[in-house]
């Protein structure tokens, strides 16, 4: 050891000031490393749900979902949409709404408060039993394939076979519909 160095107050500063600058770089190299790790895991979530109507594992990933999750939510949203009563309409039509994205939502309400009033004023009631339900290739989009039957007090009034498109987004990790259609009959 060098007693000069050690006993010369102004290269003991040099040092020590050298010493802390190597902290506060690895500090910050930490702190850089840290962040890129916490982003990452962020991104790259993975949310199992098991929720006690599902038999097996759904899985949701940022933006993105698996078939089994995407067909439960396509069904639990026709089934909001298309099978009402007067006395439940309102309220199956406000949970629908519950999952519509907010840039299609006030559109949405406008069409279903119509039906509403149809709904009430004439006593309709409408059920839809599904048949097939499949994920559109590569396109967030799912069609649902079954019978309707609608009544009005108690008499039916329309039988047919539909083909409905719901049209969806995954937006961190919730499902949100972003427009509903009909083809023609198959």
């Amino acid at each position: 050891m060098k007693l000069s160095i050690y006993g010369d107050k102004l290269a003991n500063t040099m040092a020590e000031n050298r010493l802390l600058k190597l902290c506060l770089l690895v500090t910050l190299g930490l702190t850089i490393v840290n962040s890129l790790v916490a982003y990452h895991a962020m991104n790259n979530q993975k949310v199992v749900i098991l929720p006690p109507v599902v038999d097996h594992k759904i899985e949701i990933r940022g933006n993105d979902a698996d078939d089994e999750y995407l067909k439960l939510m396509g069904r639990y949203s026709i089934k909001l949409l298309l099978d009402y009563t007067p006395s439940n309409a309102e309220q199956n039509f406000s949970d629908f709404l519950k999952l519509a994205s907010p840039r299609v939502f006030r559109s949405m309400r406008i069409d279903l408060d119509k039906i509403i009033e149809e709904v009430i004023r004439l006593r309709i009631s409408s059920s839809f039993q599904i048949n097939t339900i499949k994920k559109l290739g590569t396109t967030n989009r799912i069609e649902l394939i079954g019978l309707r039957s609608k009544f009005a007090d108690d008499v039916r009034i329309a039988d047919a076979i539909e083909n409905h498109i719901i049209e969806y987004e995954i937006d961190d990790g919730t499902f949100r519909i972003t427009g509903v259609s009909q083809k023609n009959g198959t």
